[in-house]
Formats: structure tokens, sequence, C-alpha cells
């Protein structure tokens, strides 16, 4: 556009020119200064508008460059705060996996002694109603068949193979000692009739399967544990609250990574979990 603007002042020049071409006592000279006088003025023009183009580029570049910089800064700062949150995070789970959530140990005294005698068949049953809460020793008069015990958030506390065949004696538990709290079920799998009976707190020097409470059952301190039944495996835990297991021992045959027999200790509150395991005696060490 600006070339045609010069283009048609030229031509405007030109035919001005011609026309006091005889009015003029050097026409030629005239015409040239005319020429030269609207050229120059277009170069100017021109080289101010380029130079303004030139000008307003370099500040469109200079504001693009301080963008991008203040955008690479931004984002350079919310990148660190992202690793930041990450490495916050990550601390927290560590540290929160690493740091055990302090659980109260669990307090069965107000179960000792009490319960009812209550027999139940096979099936879902209720602690709370069908049978009272308490402490119980659980017997089966006939058959071969499953106790599973779950608490209110359908985790098994205990399970374990109740016999109630003599014949069969080296098979699963003859009698097995439990804590029913309210809110709890009883599962029973496998059996007609299985007895509760509630069991009276005294000092003891045998385990049978079940749970057992050091300074209740026994007194607290240091104790070799026997397991003469070779031909049965099971387990004998310590914990003060079912999710903190303090201890697991493997009974049974020692070729088999079992042992007969060993020594540990037991602490004021402590729950002694026999699992699967007929029996075991414990003997205070002086």
């Amino acid at each position: 556009m600006k070339n045609r603007s010069a283009s048609l002042k030229l031509a405007t020049v030109v035919l001005g020119s011609a026309m006091f071409l005889g009015a003029c006592s050097n026409p030629f000279n005239s015409l040239a200064d005319e020429i030269n006088s609207w050229m120059n003025s277009d170069d100017s023009a021109q080289e101010e508008s380029t130079e303004e183009e030139t000008t307003e580029e370099a500040a469109e570049e200079t504001a693009e460059e301080t963008t991008e910089e203040e955008t690479s800064e931004d984002t350079s700062g919310t990148d660190g705060w992202e690793t930041s949150d990450e490495g916050q995070s990550e601390g927290t789970d560590s540290g929160s996996e690493s740091e055990e959530t302090e659980v109260q140990p669990k307090d069965y005294s107000g179960l000792m002694g009490e319960g009812e005698e209550t027999t139940l068949e096979s099936g879902t049953h209720e602690v709370g109603e069908d049978i009272p809460e308490g402490r119980y020793v659980i017997t089966a008069d006939t058959g071969i068949g499953h106790i599973f015990i779950n608490n209110d958030e359908d985790t098994t506390v205990l399970s374990t193979t109740l016999n109630g065949e003599e014949e069969a004696e080296d098979y699963g538990s003859g009698k097995v000692i439990a804590f029913l709290e309210e809110g709890q079920s009883i599962e029973i799998d496998g059996l007609e009739n299985v007895n509760f009976s509630p069991h009276e707190t005294g000092e003891v020097s045998e385990l049978f399967t079940g749970m057992w409470v050091a300074g209740e059952d026994f007194p607290a301190g240091v104790y070799e544990i026997t397991a003469e039944d070779g031909s049965q495996f099971g387990t004998l835990e310590t914990y003060t609250h079912p999710d903190r297991i303090k201890a697991r021992y493997s009974l049974g045959d020692s070729e088999y990574g079992g042992m007969s027999s060993f020594v540990t200790s037991f602490e004021e509150g402590d729950i002694v979990l026999l699992r699967n395991y007929p029996s075991v005696t414990i003997s205070q060490k002086d």
C-alpha cells in the first residue's frame, strides 16, 4: 500500500509539473527537486514506518520473552511445590508405616467368669442374641467340624477344628477356650451340636487350644513351653491386641520347622493364643 501511494504521488507531481513547464525558468531542475522532495518524504515515511514496525516487533519479542520467562518461573515454582508436596506426602506415609499406630491393649477382664450354658447347632449365631457374652470352653458331642469366631468387622478372631470323636483324637482339638463379645458371630460348620460352658478362671499349667491371658490364667514371667504331641502342627502367638502380634512360634516336628520346646516371656495382660494344637504345658523359670 505504501509503494502504491508513493507511485500515485509521483504521477501527480509529474502531471502537475508538466502543466507549469512553460512558466518555470528551469523546469527540469524544479521538477527534479519536487520529485526528489516527494521521494525523500516517502523514503523517510517508509523508514519511520519500518523503524516503528521494528520497534513494535522488538517490543513484542521482549514482551514474549518476558512472558516466557515469567511462565517458566511460574512453572518452575509450581513444579517445586509439587515435589515438595509429594515429598511431604511420601514422608508422612513413610512415617505412618514406620511408626506403629498406638493401639490400646485388649482387655478381657470384664468377660472373666461370665456366660451361660448354651448349645448351638450348625450355622451362624450372634453373640448377645443366641448366646450371652462371656468366656467359654467349647466342645462337641460327636463329629469333626470347624468353628469360626468373627468380629463385627467380619474379621476372624479365632478359627479351629473341633473334634468330638474319641477315636480320632489326633485330629483337631477336643476343646477350645474363647472370649465371646457382643457383636461377634459364631459359625459352626460340620457339627450338629456344639456346647458352650462358662470357664471358671484359675491358675493353670496346661494350655489347650484357644485364648489365655497372662496375669489371669498364670503369672507373668519367663516360661518354658513344651509341646509333646509331635504328630500335630500348630502355632502359639502372643499379643496385647489382635492387630499387634508380639511373637509367633511353630509347634510340631522339628523336621518340618516346628519346635517341641522353647523359652519365652509373658508380660501382664499378654494374650496367648494356641492355634490348631491340642495342648502345651508351661513351666515358669526361676
